[in-house]
């Protein structure tokens, strides 16, 4: 019996062609306090909703990966506590375990090639981790594997971005700017680092994803700053950030901690910058869905 379970909304999709978006849900469970979780849910469904794309949050539950959560199964997701977060290496576990799980980029990367989806949104991906003892998020890997866009507000701001492009690069993983020469800074705007290349409009961008698949390519990065009035103030972010201590937190346990301090020593500001860019990438996201169907 297959472990996979695709909503019948999203089935009957992809059977007929139109634009799905997937949405991670590890961002709801651990991510994000449960309200905001809520709102930001709401958000990324109307932003597909919008432009007649159906929205399908992948997450564990009941002992299936499931394909399109129905609005009941992701309050019941959010509502539990002691949720996994469920990545590739733990996945078949988690699926032999009772309760929820909240799923990774990388987890629903797997999620995407096995329904036959070919476009995501998040809001920013995991990589490498500063430090001397190399700690690389799967998010990665996967995406140097299945062939998905993702879109996303660039790497999150926990994270040494420079060596994270570095390691796209050599895992073959294009990062196309959208409407932008350099990198989504997350919660910042830009960062000062080069991406691949530029997209202006759907069609070129939609055009970049067709020739990278046509010669073997697999994920491919698309990255959407933030407007600045939106974006968090540099030098308070950059202090938070210098202020972090991980020490307490090891492996999958390191973004969540650094995330929940941030927000700690931030307020609103970082929920709110979290809401408004999970919103737009779904937005992209769903555009570039539409155009990848015609």
């Amino acid at each position: 019996m297959s472990q996979l379970e695709i909503a019948p909304e999203v089935a009957e999709a992809l059977r007929a062609g139109r634009p799905v978006v997937a949405l991670e849900s590890a961002v709801f469970t651990h991510g994000l306090p449960p309200d905001a979780g809520r709102e930001a849910l709401r958000r990324q469904r109307q932003a597909c909703q919008e432009h007649g794309v159906v929205p399908a949050v992948v997450a564990v539950h009941e002992g299936r990966l499931w394909v399109g959560l129905t609005p009941g199964q992701t309050d019941a997701l959010m509502r539990r506590d002691g949720a996994a977060k469920v990545s590739p290496w733990n996945l078949a576990a988690a699926l032999h375990s009772p309760g929820y799980g909240g799923v990774t980029v990388a987890g629903t990367l797997m999620a995407c090639a096995r329904a036959g989806i070919t476009v995501m949104s998040t809001g920013g991906v995991g990589g490498v981790h500063p430090g001397e003892v190399e700690d690389v998020s799967a998010d990665l890997l996967e995406l140097s594997r299945r062939r998905v866009g993702v879109v996303c507000a660039g790497p999150k701001s926990v994270l040494d971005v420079r060596r994270t492009l570095e390691r796209l690069e050599t895992l073959g993983v294009p990062v196309i700017g959208w409407r932008s020469d350099r990198l989504a800074g997350f919660y910042r705007s830009l960062t000062d680092l080069p991406v691949t290349a530029r997209a202006e409009t759907l069609h070129d961008l939609a055009a970049i994803l067709r020739d990278h698949w046509s010669f073997g390519g697999a994920g491919v990065l698309i990255s959407q700053p933030l407007p600045e009035e939106l974006a968090l103030p540099e030098d308070e972010l950059a202090a938070a950030l210098a202020a972090l201590e991980s020490d307490a937190a090891t492996g999958w346990q390191v973004t969540p901690t650094q995330l929940a301090v941030l927000r700690d020593r931030l307020g609103p500001a970082v929920i709110d910058a979290n809401l408004a860019l999970l919103g737009r990438n779904a937005s992209l996201a769903a555009r570039l869905a539409v155009e990848l169907t015609q």
